[in-house]
Protein backbone atom coordinates (compact mmCIF):
# COMPACT_ATOMS: atom_id res chain seq x y z
CA UNK A 1 0.00 0.00 0.00
CA UNK A 2 1.31 3.44 -0.93
CA UNK A 3 1.26 5.96 1.90
CA UNK A 4 -0.66 9.18 1.34
CA UNK A 5 1.13 12.47 2.15
CA UNK A 6 -0.97 12.79 5.31
CA UNK A 7 0.00 9.30 6.40
CA UNK A 8 3.65 10.07 5.69
CA UNK A 9 3.74 13.16 7.85
CA UNK A 10 2.07 11.33 10.73
CA UNK A 11 4.62 8.53 10.44
CA UNK A 12 7.37 11.16 10.50
CA UNK A 13 5.96 12.67 13.69
CA UNK A 14 5.78 9.20 15.24
CA UNK A 15 9.42 8.49 14.44
CA UNK A 16 10.40 11.75 16.13
CA UNK A 17 8.32 10.80 19.18
CA UNK A 18 10.21 7.50 19.27
CA UNK A 19 13.47 9.46 19.26
CA UNK A 20 12.31 11.54 22.23
CA UNK A 21 11.26 8.41 24.09
CA UNK A 22 14.63 6.80 23.44
CA UNK A 23 16.48 9.62 25.19
CA UNK A 24 14.28 9.41 28.27
CA UNK A 25 14.59 5.62 28.27
CA UNK A 26 18.38 5.99 28.30
CA UNK A 27 18.06 8.08 31.47
CA UNK A 28 16.04 5.42 33.30
CA UNK A 29 19.06 3.71 34.89
CA UNK A 30 20.47 6.99 36.19
CA UNK A 31 17.08 7.99 37.58
CA UNK A 32 16.67 4.64 39.35
CA UNK A 33 20.21 4.74 40.74
CA UNK A 34 19.79 8.29 42.06
CA UNK A 35 16.50 7.40 43.73
CA UNK A 36 17.99 4.27 45.28
CA UNK A 37 20.96 6.17 46.76
CA UNK A 38 18.74 8.88 48.22
CA UNK A 39 16.24 6.33 49.54
CA UNK A 40 19.03 4.43 51.30
CA UNK A 41 20.23 7.54 53.11
CA UNK A 42 16.68 8.42 54.08
CA UNK A 43 16.01 4.89 55.38
CA UNK A 44 19.07 5.15 57.60
CA UNK A 45 17.65 8.31 59.17
CA UNK A 46 20.15 10.72 57.62
CA UNK A 47 20.03 13.63 55.23
CA UNK A 48 21.74 13.13 51.87
CA UNK A 49 24.83 15.15 51.05
CA UNK A 50 26.99 15.89 48.06
CA UNK A 51 29.03 12.76 48.75
CA UNK A 52 25.92 10.65 48.17
CA UNK A 53 25.53 12.20 44.73
CA UNK A 54 29.21 11.61 44.02
CA UNK A 55 28.41 7.91 44.26
CA UNK A 56 26.43 8.33 41.04
CA UNK A 57 29.52 9.19 39.00
CA UNK A 58 30.14 5.66 37.67
CA UNK A 59 26.52 5.50 36.47
CA UNK A 60 26.70 8.91 34.80
CA UNK A 61 30.06 8.25 33.17
CA UNK A 62 28.94 4.82 32.00
CA UNK A 63 25.84 6.37 30.45
CA UNK A 64 27.94 8.94 28.58
CA UNK A 65 30.34 6.30 27.29
CA UNK A 66 27.48 4.15 26.01
CA UNK A 67 25.71 7.04 24.33
CA UNK A 68 28.86 8.44 22.72
CA UNK A 69 28.25 11.52 20.57
CA UNK A 70 24.52 11.25 21.17
CA UNK A 71 24.86 12.84 24.64
CA UNK A 72 27.03 15.86 25.38
CA UNK A 73 26.37 15.68 29.13
CA UNK A 74 24.14 14.08 31.74
CA UNK A 75 23.49 14.06 35.46
CA UNK A 76 21.25 15.15 38.29
CA UNK A 77 20.42 18.66 39.51
CA UNK A 78 19.11 19.01 43.04
CA UNK A 79 16.30 21.13 44.46
CA UNK A 80 17.28 23.78 47.04
CA UNK A 81 17.44 22.42 50.57
CA UNK A 82 17.52 18.76 49.55
CA UNK A 83 21.13 18.21 50.58
CA UNK A 84 22.52 18.68 54.06
CA UNK A 85 25.76 20.34 52.98
CA UNK A 86 24.81 22.45 49.94
CA UNK A 87 21.82 24.66 49.13
CA UNK A 88 22.32 24.17 45.38
CA UNK A 89 24.23 21.33 43.79
CA UNK A 90 24.47 19.32 40.61
CA UNK A 91 26.31 16.15 39.70
CA UNK A 92 26.63 16.73 35.96
CA UNK A 93 29.33 15.43 33.65
CA UNK A 94 30.23 16.34 30.06
CA UNK A 95 31.87 14.42 27.25
CA UNK A 96 35.42 15.56 26.43
CA UNK A 97 36.50 12.70 24.18
CA UNK A 98 35.69 9.14 23.22
CA UNK A 99 36.23 7.76 26.73
CA UNK A 100 36.76 10.92 28.79
CA UNK A 101 34.38 13.22 30.63
CA UNK A 102 34.65 16.03 33.14
CA UNK A 103 32.36 17.57 35.77
CA UNK A 104 30.43 20.67 34.82
CA UNK A 105 31.41 23.50 37.16
CA UNK A 106 28.88 26.31 37.62
CA UNK A 107 28.95 29.32 39.92
CA UNK A 108 26.24 28.51 42.45
CA UNK A 109 27.10 31.34 44.86
CA UNK A 110 24.08 33.71 44.97
CA UNK A 111 26.37 36.53 46.13
CA UNK A 112 28.31 36.44 42.88
CA UNK A 113 27.52 38.48 39.78
CA UNK A 114 27.96 35.34 37.68
CA UNK A 115 25.61 33.26 39.84
CA UNK A 116 23.89 30.56 37.78
CA UNK A 117 20.43 30.13 39.27
CA UNK A 118 19.24 26.92 37.66
CA UNK A 119 16.01 27.00 39.69
CA UNK A 120 14.73 29.62 37.22
CA UNK A 121 15.49 27.60 34.09
CA UNK A 122 12.49 26.06 32.30
CA UNK A 123 14.20 22.64 32.20
CA UNK A 124 14.08 22.71 36.04
CA UNK A 125 10.85 24.66 36.59
CA UNK A 126 8.58 22.52 34.37
CA UNK A 127 9.45 19.14 35.95
CA UNK A 128 9.18 20.73 39.41
CA UNK A 129 5.89 22.60 38.90
CA UNK A 130 4.10 20.40 36.36
CA UNK A 131 5.44 16.99 37.35
CA UNK A 132 6.49 15.75 33.92
CA UNK A 133 9.53 15.71 31.68
CA UNK A 134 10.42 18.40 29.18
CA UNK A 135 12.75 19.11 26.29
CA UNK A 136 14.14 22.63 25.98
CA UNK A 137 15.89 24.06 22.95
CA UNK A 138 17.43 24.17 20.51
CA UNK A 139 19.71 26.79 22.00
CA UNK A 140 23.39 27.52 22.16
CA UNK A 141 24.76 26.41 25.52
CA UNK A 142 27.99 28.22 26.29
CA UNK A 143 28.86 25.51 28.81
CA UNK A 144 28.88 23.03 25.90
CA UNK A 145 31.50 24.86 23.81
CA UNK A 146 28.89 26.72 21.76
CA UNK A 147 26.96 23.66 20.61
CA UNK A 148 23.30 23.81 19.66
CA UNK A 149 21.70 21.46 22.15
CA UNK A 150 18.42 20.09 23.44
CA UNK A 151 18.12 19.65 27.21
CA UNK A 152 16.00 16.66 28.27
CA UNK A 153 14.93 16.57 31.93
CA UNK A 154 12.40 14.74 34.06
CA UNK A 155 11.49 14.95 37.76
CA UNK A 156 13.51 13.00 40.30
CA UNK A 157 11.13 11.90 43.06
CA UNK A 158 11.89 10.31 46.42
CA UNK A 159 8.88 9.04 48.39
CA UNK A 160 6.73 11.05 46.00
CA UNK A 161 8.54 14.31 46.75
CA UNK A 162 10.37 16.37 44.15
CA UNK A 163 14.09 16.49 44.97
CA UNK A 164 15.53 17.57 41.62
CA UNK A 165 15.79 16.57 37.99
CA UNK A 166 17.67 13.95 36.03
CA UNK A 167 18.63 14.86 32.51
CA UNK A 168 20.88 14.98 29.49
CA UNK A 169 22.14 17.51 26.96
CA UNK A 170 21.77 16.18 23.42
CA UNK A 171 23.52 17.97 20.54
CA UNK A 172 21.02 18.92 17.84
CA UNK A 173 23.36 17.38 15.26
CA UNK A 174 22.98 14.03 17.03
CA UNK A 175 19.19 14.29 17.30
CA UNK A 176 19.00 15.25 13.62
CA UNK A 177 20.31 11.80 12.74
CA UNK A 178 16.99 10.46 14.04
CA UNK A 179 14.83 13.21 12.53
CA UNK A 180 16.27 13.91 9.08
CA UNK A 181 15.74 10.48 7.45
CA UNK A 182 11.99 10.59 8.10
CA UNK A 183 11.81 14.21 6.89
CA UNK A 184 13.52 13.27 3.64
CA UNK A 185 11.00 10.50 3.02
CA UNK A 186 8.20 13.07 2.99
CA UNK A 187 9.40 14.64 -0.25
CA UNK A 188 9.40 18.37 -0.83
CA UNK A 189 10.51 20.72 1.93
CA UNK A 190 9.75 19.75 5.51
CA UNK A 191 10.71 21.10 8.91
CA UNK A 192 10.23 20.38 12.60
CA UNK A 193 9.22 23.47 14.58
CA UNK A 194 9.15 23.98 18.32
CA UNK A 195 6.20 25.64 20.02
CA UNK A 196 7.76 29.06 19.66
CA UNK A 197 8.29 28.52 15.93
CA UNK A 198 12.00 27.77 16.15
CA UNK A 199 13.48 25.33 13.65
CA UNK A 200 14.67 22.10 15.19
CA UNK A 201 15.43 20.30 11.94
CA UNK A 202 14.81 20.66 8.20
CA UNK A 203 15.43 18.57 5.13
CA UNK A 204 16.65 21.54 3.06
CA UNK A 205 18.98 24.49 3.76
CA UNK A 206 16.05 26.91 3.42
CA UNK A 207 15.71 26.99 7.20
CA UNK A 208 18.61 26.96 9.64
CA UNK A 209 18.47 25.24 13.02
CA UNK A 210 17.53 27.70 15.73
CA UNK A 211 15.96 30.37 13.52
CA UNK A 212 12.35 31.49 13.86
CA UNK A 213 10.46 30.35 10.75
CA UNK A 214 7.99 33.22 10.76
CA UNK A 215 6.52 32.31 7.37
CA UNK A 216 5.42 28.93 8.75
CA UNK A 217 3.84 30.18 11.97
CA UNK A 218 0.09 30.55 12.06
CA UNK A 219 -1.19 27.26 10.70
CA UNK A 220 -1.83 28.19 7.07
CA UNK A 221 -4.33 25.84 5.43
CA UNK A 222 -1.93 24.93 2.63
CA UNK A 223 0.61 23.49 5.06
CA UNK A 224 0.49 19.82 6.01
CA UNK A 225 1.05 19.53 9.76
CA UNK A 226 1.31 16.80 12.36
CA UNK A 227 2.03 17.28 16.04
CA UNK A 228 4.69 15.15 17.72
CA UNK A 229 2.56 13.34 20.29
CA UNK A 230 5.07 13.16 23.12
CA UNK A 231 4.02 14.83 26.39
CA UNK A 232 7.47 16.38 26.87
CA UNK A 233 7.48 18.45 23.66
CA UNK A 234 5.33 20.89 21.70
CA UNK A 235 6.87 20.19 18.30
CA UNK A 236 5.14 20.10 14.92
CA UNK A 237 6.21 18.52 11.64
CA UNK A 238 5.34 20.75 8.68
CA UNK A 239 5.48 19.83 5.01
CA UNK A 240 5.67 22.97 2.91
CA UNK A 241 3.73 23.22 -0.34
CA UNK A 242 5.78 24.87 -3.15
CA UNK A 243 3.48 27.89 -3.29
CA UNK A 244 4.23 28.79 0.35
CA UNK A 245 8.02 28.76 0.05
CA UNK A 246 9.78 32.11 -0.19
Amino acid sequence: MTSTPATGIVQCSESIRTGVDSVFSALAELEADARAHLNTVSAEGGNPGTSDLAALRPTIQGLLRRQGERFNGAGVVMAPGTLADATLHLEWWQQTGEQDCRPLRLNLDPRSESFYDYTLKPWFVIPRDEGHGTVMGPYVDLHCAGLYILTFTRPLLVHGEFVGVVGADVPVTAFEQIVIPSLKHLGGEAVVLTGEGRVLAANTPTWAVGEIARELIGGAAELEQAAVLAPEVDWTVIRVQPSTVG
